[in-house]
């Protein structure tokens, strides 16, 4: 089953994450953790969301609710995965993750960010396009080339 969260699907389109999806769905993962703050789904907040973009461009976010448990899942087509799951509103959600990357960790850091500096640097950030066409963002230390 395909969460209702997913922006495009159909028969005509290729899904770069669906064989990530096939692994993440109730697999148990690499690195199972407590995480540190409650459970967020990363397209309920633009900022976390934005940030992320940026920072692991091409992330699939899938989101379901079943009773009291709400699960956030993030995929990546280089065969990253998180799956986040909470029972209570404000409880640690238990984090599974597999794969090259730690995704549930980059979440955590950009939270972590927010926390510490009240905003993201995407916010105020000086754009620079490069002759050969790239853009790059940056703020202070922090910088992100598109």
């Amino acid at each position: 089953m395909r969460p209702a969260s997913c922006t495009r699907h159909g028969d005509d389109y290729d899904d770069p994450t669906s064989g990530v999806w096939d692994l993440a769905l109730e697999q148990e993962g690499e690195e199972v953790a407590t995480c540190r703050y409650p459970l967020l789904n990363p397209q309920d907040s633009w900022g976390v969301m934005s940030m992320l973009a940026l920072e692991v461009p091409g992330l699939d976010y899938r989101y379901r609710e079943d009773g009291d448990a709400r699960t956030v899942w993030l995929l990546h087509p280089d065969g990253s995965w998180a799956r986040a799951t909470a029972t209570e509103f404000l409880g640690s959600p238990t984090v599974h993750q597999a794969g090259p990357r730690r995704l549930w960790r980059e979440v955590q850091r950009v939270r972590n960010r927010l926390n510490r500096e009240g905003e993201f640097p995407v916010y105020g950030a000086r754009v620079t396009i490069t002759p050969d066409g790239a853009t790059i963002l940056s703020r202070g230390a922090w910088s992100a080339t598109l």
